[in-house]
């Protein structure tokens, strides 16, 4: 009897192991904002990625500077990257940049639409 609630326990554990490592949490240290924005001729907005690991990052592909520009974070908080988008001219362009942290190394790509 001791044998059998011994192995319904491993059994139970195994399960729950294998079952943390699928969580969003294990799995996905960042998590990138959304691919698409829109903002106004001359406004700006916050795009972020956030995470719980600190992270390197490089902005691979800056988009078409007469549309819009993106600016490094300024906040000192490497966990959680937050990037200024200001809108130029109308139009859209794509900024694309690249993270690593200690566990993964990812990109994120956000769409960018200007409109006056």
């Amino acid at each position: 009897m001791t044998t059998r609630i011994f192995g319904y326990a491993l059994v139970y554990a195994s399960i729950v192991a294998f079952l943390a490592l699928l969580s969003p949490s294990a799995a996905w240290a960042h998590l990138c904002g959304p691919s698409k924005l829109e903002v106004k001729k001359g406004n700006s907005l916050e795009y972020a990625i956030t995470g719980d690991d600190y992270v390197e990052y490089l902005i691979t592909d800056k988009g078409d500077p007469l549309v819009a520009k993106i600016e490094p974070p300024t906040n000192k908080d490497e966990y959680d990257l937050r990037f200024k988008i200001v809108g130029v001219g109308n139009g859209a362009t794509v900024f694309k940049i690249e993270w690593e942290s200690s566990t993964r190394r990812m990109g994120c790509r956000v769409k960018v639409t200007v409109n006056e």
